[in-house]
């Protein structure tokens, strides 16, 4: 049996995926990932150039894993207002299960890597995309109010992102997190004014 060279590459992306998602890029070492694969030291060099190349392809990889599930969840929805509820409940709770990639989208310490400026652009304008043609289709039908799909999109893709990290810093049970969201979808579709009737 011949065993392709892009199939021990995706071998290797996933071994190294659970090191990197224990250890984190800056304590995870290459004889650690050669170890977890079963390989040489050696023969990882063979396929990767280096630490940051298979960190580069295991982000990658998650990355593409969460626009998928993304677009999914957020096709499900039958109407534009279930399809903004589903991706707000998304993004605050999944995008952190693609650890490596949400570490990217969050760590300052990484920027320097020449990759994870291009991967964070790449997503948050893919994100922005996507979230911009659901308020255009609410817009259309009527079940949204507002005049700029663009300013609509950039508002709750920023919010969310600030978002994040207070809410699972939050050491509240799921139930309680399941709450908070309730509230905050509440106010991000209703707001805080009364309106007069």
């Amino acid at each position: 049996m011949v065993v392709v060279k892009s199939e021990i590459r995706a071998d290797i992306v996933s071994v190294a995926r659970k090191v990197f998602s224990r250890k984190g890029f800056r304590y995870t070492t290459m004889d650690e990932i050669a170890r977890a694969t079963g390989m040489g030291k050696s023969s990882i060099y063979y396929y990767y150039k280096s630490k940051e190349d298979i960190f580069e392809a295991v982000v990658v990889r998650e990355a593409q894993e969460l626009k998928k599930r993304l677009n999914k969840v957020v096709s499900a929805g039958d109407t534009p207002r279930e399809q903004l509820k589903d991706y707000i409940m998304f993004r605050l709770y999944h995008v952190k299960t693609v650890t490596n990639f949400y570490s990217v989208l969050n760590d300052e310490s990484l920027e320097q890597m020449n990759f994870v400026n291009r991967i964070r652009q790449k997503f948050e304008e893919e994100e922005f995309k996507m979230v911009r043609e659901v308020l255009e289709k609410g817009m259309a039908d009527g079940a949204f109010v507002i005049n700029n799909a663009d300013i609509g999109a950039m508002a709750f893709t920023t919010m969310l992102k600030g978002l994040e990290l207070p809410l699972f810093l939050n050491r509240d049970s799921r139930i309680e997190k399941e709450k908070l969201l309730d509230d905050l979808i509440r106010v991000i579709f209703y707001g805080i004014v009364k309106r007069e009737s």
